[in-house]
């Protein structure tokens, strides 16, 4: 049974409109994802902008709850509802029906096209909501309608906004599997479990007061995850059909079987799982724990439903990074990778589970089935930079452990044998809590997530000393001053509703003319309220009838210019002749400034209006006549757009088709494409790239624009850009091979791009890469600076063969680094004192810790009788190496660990080690001087002591 079919083609059949499922990346700034069904119209319902046609929605719209102000990441695994990415059915009446309706057809879906029984379901509503109750007698038994308060049957979308009442629907899911004191109606315990809720969004709320609305709206929501369980039978979301190709997978993977809800009888035992793993060549002894068949559940709904939201999140264009939406994904790959670690799973594994979501609902959702390639490698290269660090987070978070439990059991031990009360008291406080600083340095050095490591201490029923944490988190933003910055997205508040009503959305005129005779239809102040005029030397926003401003969309910036005071009548004339001609930008008078009575700064797109931001040089008011003209940057701005085309092209045919676009900006004098791709590009793989685009140059493909529908462009091939709004109908941009969905402007013909070069290539985050380039007249000054760049080093290097010249710098550079190599690796570079006998070398060293072991190394190995201590630093931490040899007539009392362990002290650390080899650690203060000055007195203390010990 496809429910989710079911319940769109029921409200379609009531006349509704079915929407798509919107982006999990919502175009709101308040929200860090889409989190509830009703996001894509919230709009509508706060009145930003005018009711649709038809008045009536429907959609399946994914929703993501894993951060922000809806969080659900810690209950999953371990709840049998929750999950952090989910699908909401749901019906909208925007101003249509109301109440009566949206019970009717909540009722009739719920028992004749689900076929619910109606002995077992019940249905809540508000205390006060007469309403409400009246019409549910209607199709339920009075003693089967429970009034509730606020806290469970109010809903608002904030302190202000609308507001309303709300009905839920409740079916019981029998006794046989619920035994707890709170599986009653409106306890906590999951035996009555609420399917759906209906609200009657019906007042608007300002300053705490209550007003009706004038027109009451309905928004609904019903989970498609818990609807599958309940017609399957299953108490237990995860035990579901939705669930069990991922429940295989994890199976194969692990060699271990999962058991739902149903066969927890079958949990018996424990399952002894490894974690820390012994390391090859160390004496690194192996840690096991003991996961119960519960415990070993909870992993595997952990890692199911992780894997679906990393899938869908890269997908649309989510990528892992350190903070904002990115970091929200790297931190559910983790821990769905440390349950996975509990498994016993060694190596990267989710990918393959995320490649198993791809297939199974690939088939509603294609585009999963169309990136699978690149969201498995995503995954991988992610899960496997996470594996070089868990094995060392996991020492230091046993190693912890180890200490706390180990606090547990002297406490009790001391209490016992004290023979009093404290033995059947709780613990004292300092024995729950793991010490936050490490907890932060699990965070910020292995790229444990704090949650992370919650859910691990969990287990042991311990808690993280959140005031020390806080302290190093506040103290690493101080440093960093990082911040998250919300969406990115700018707030859009104002008179749009209003503009809509009265004039709908203005004619966009510049595919192709840059310049058109218009009326000011409305203007705007810089907060978006509507004005009747602008005065000189204000800024606002301007409404055109027709506009050949193109609004920045897509990665081209928007439209600059200006507007003037209306052409003459001969002026027309003229116009009409090059209204279609890109290189005909500027009328005769236009360069009059006498003449021009705006700036137009910027031009953007809100709620479907094209606005152009302005700045007022006389004053302007509504209804008046002007003549907008685009700046001549325009022609340089479609050049780099349309080498965007191409070069997408370029590098699906060079890389591979698991390429997708990730963002771009189109400037006139640059662009900047990202895209997905696993692995910085070879030198080889950019110049291919390179020479592709500019082949398609030359070729000078003519621009071929066409309009149809969505599923005939796919056919034919076009590229589309997800997260982009396409209509049913399209228009399509081909140059030859390239054919992409776009909305913007091009050049007729690919040869007018001129000529191509890469700037640079970089790496933006995890799986995302980065091409810059310049094309057009910005090529032309990239080629010429080269030019005079070739020129001056021909000059320097005195020759005009300047790879003769490079070759002979690079085998002098040569010759020095192999010089500086021989004296850095070569003892005999060291100073020494002879001590007793002994070779005595005390040295600070610029060079890696590895390397100043060798050295102590080969310092042992090139003498008989030798002492060396090595002191190298990074960064506000200092490593002290020391090596102590001597024979039978030259042995004293200088040791290694000895001698170590008093230089760290004066280091602000601690270390020691054998007689004959010793490491210690350091910490240095920031300050450059003081650092300086430190380790200086260290090298003192370390020649006196070691003076001292060989007897001088």
């Amino acid at each position: 049974m496809d429910i989710r079919a079911l319940y769109l083609d029921y409200f379609k059949s009531k006349n509704h409109l079915p929407y798509s499922s919107m982006p999990l990346v919502p175009d709101d700034a308040s929200l860090l994802f889409t989190n509830a069904g009703m996001v894509q119209f919230k709009d509508i319902f706060t009145g930003k902008i005018p009711i649709p046609t038809p008045p009536r929605a429907t959609s399946s719209q994914l929703c993501i709850r894993a951060g922000g102000k809806h969080n659900d990441l810690e209950n999953v695994g371990y709840t049998a509802r929750h999950h952090t990415l989910f699908e909401m059915l749901g019906n909208f009446s925007f101003g249509d029906y109301f109440k009566k309706e949206a019970i009717a057809y909540a009722w009739e879906f719920v028992t004749q096209v689900l076929g619910f029984d109606k002995s077992v379901l019940y249905v809540t509503i508000h205390e006060s909501d007469d309403e409400a109750y009246e019409l549910w007698c209607e199709h339920i038994e009075s003693s089967r309608i429970k009034r509730m308060g606020d806290k469970d049957n109010f809903w608002q979308m904030g302190d202000s906004g609308p507001c309303g009442p709300c009905s839920e629907i409740y079916i019981d899911q029998g006794e046989q599997y619920f035994h707890s004191s709170e599986d009653y109606f409106g306890g906590e315990g999951d035996r009555f479990l609420e399917i759906w809720n209906l609200v009657f969004m019906q007042y608007e709320q300002k300053d705490g007061i209550r007003t009706p609305l004038p027109k009451p709206s309905i928004d609904t929501g019903m989970g498609l995850e818990r609807v599958i369980a309940l017609k399957e039978g299953k108490i237990n979301n995860f035990d579901t059909s939705l669930f069990a190709p991922l429940m295989k997978c994890i199976e194969n993977l692990t060699g271990q079987r999962y058991y739902g809800d149903d066969e927890k009888e079958k949990r018996i035992g424990t399952k002894r799982v490894e974690i820390v793993d012994s390391m090859e060549n160390t004496n690194h002894s192996m840690s096991v724990m003991e996961l119960s068949g519960d415990e070993v559940v909870a992993s595997f709904r952990v890692i199911a439903d992780h894997a679906r939201s990393v899938a869908f999140l890269l997908a649309q264009g989510v990528n892992f990074d350190k903070e904002g939406r990115g970091y929200v994904l790297r931190r559910i790959l983790r821990r769905a990778v440390r349950h996975g670690y509990l498994l016993g799973l060694k190596k990267a594994f989710l990918y393959e589970v995320v490649g198993v979501v791809c297939d199974s609902m690939g088939t509603h959702y294609e585009y999963l089935k169309e990136r699978k390639k690149a969201i498995q490698e995503q995954c991988k290269n992610e899960e496997e930079r996470f594996f070089e660090t868990i094995e060392s987070g996991m020492n230091l978070f046993s190693t912890e452990l180890e200490k706390i439990i180990e606090s547990q059991k002297t406490t009790k031990a001391d209490c016992a044998s004290q023979d009093d009360e404290r033995a059947t008291q709780p613990l004292d406080s300092h024995t729950k809590y793991f010490d936050g600083e490490i907890a932060f340095k699990l965070y910020d050095t292995y790229g444990f997530p704090l949650d992370l490591t919650q859910d691990m201490l969990r287990e042991y029923g311990l808690e993280v000393d959140m005031e020390g944490f806080e302290v190093c988190m506040n103290a690493q933003k101080a440093r960093s001053k990082a911040s998250w910055k919300g969406s990115g997205d700018s707030a859009k508040e104002g008179d749009f509703k209003e503009i809509l009503a009265e004039f709908g959305e203005n004619e966009f005129v510049g595919y192709e003319c840059m310049s058109a005779e218009c009326a000011i239809l409305a203007l705007l102040d810089s907060d978006f309220k509507r004005v009747e005029s602008l005065k000189a030397g204000s800024e606002g926003y301007v409404l055109l009838d027709r506009t050949p401003f193109y609004p920045e969309s897509g990665g081209p910036i928007g439209d600059r210019g200006a507007l003037y005071l209306p052409l003459d009548s001969d002026s027309k004339k003229r116009e009409s002749k090059v209204l279609h001609s890109h290189s005909s930008h500027h009328r005769d008078d236009c360069k009059n400034n006498a003449n021009q009575v705006a700036q137009v700064l910027d031009t953007k797109k809100y709620f479907g209006l094209n606005l152009s931001q302005i700045k007022a040089l006389t004053p302007l008011k509504m209804q008046q006549k002007v003549f907008a003209q685009v700046d001549c940057n325009r022609l340089e701005i479609i050049k780099h757009h349309s080498a965007t085309h191409l070069l997408h092209y370029a590098l699906r045919k060079v890389l591979g088709t698991h390429i997708a676009q990730a963002g771009s900006l189109v400037e006139a004098s640059r662009l900047r494409f990202d895209f997905s791709h696993p692995k910085a590009l070879s030198d080889e793989e950019i110049e291919s790239i390179e020479a592709l685009v500019n082949t398609q140059i030359r070729s000078a493909n003519s621009q071929i624009c066409e309009n149809m529908s969505l599923n005939a462009a796919k056919q034919k091939g076009a590229m589309a850009l997800f997260g982009e709004k396409y209509g049913e109908n399209v228009r399509v941009i081909s140059f030859g091979d390239s054919i992409e969905l776009c909305g913007g402007i091009h050049v007729r013909n690919s040869a007018e791009i001129g000529s191509f070069y890469i700037t640079k290539e970089s790496g933006v985050s995890s799986g995302v890469r980065r091409i810059e380039a310049v094309c057009g007249v910005a090529a032309y000054a990239y080629g010429k600076n080269a030019l005079e760049m070739i020129k001056r080093a021909k000059e320097e290097l005195k020759t005009q063969d300047l790879t003769q010249g490079i070759q002979k710098l690079k085998n002098e550079f040569k010759e020095l680094k192999e010089k500086a190599n021989k004296a850095r690796s070569s003892v005999k570079s060291f100073g020494y004192e002879m001590i007793g006998g002994v070779k005595l070398i005390i040295a600070s060293v610029d060079i890696e810790s590895s390397e100043a072991k060798e050295l102590v190394d080969r310092a042992k190995n090139e003498s008989q009788n030798v002492a060396i201590m090595l002191i190298t630093t990074q960064n506000d931490k200092a490593t002290i190496i020391a090596g102590v040899k001597a024979d039978s007539q030259h042995s004293s009392k200088l040791k290694a660990g000895a001698w170590v362990k008093i230089v760290s002290q004066s280091l602000g650390g601690n270390g020691g080690g054998r007689d004959d080899f010793a490491t210690a650690g350091g910490k240095l203060p920031s300050d450059e001087t003081q650092a300086k000055a430190m380790i200086k007195q260290g090298l003192e203390k370390a020649r006196a002591y070691a003076k001292s010990a060989l007897g001088d």
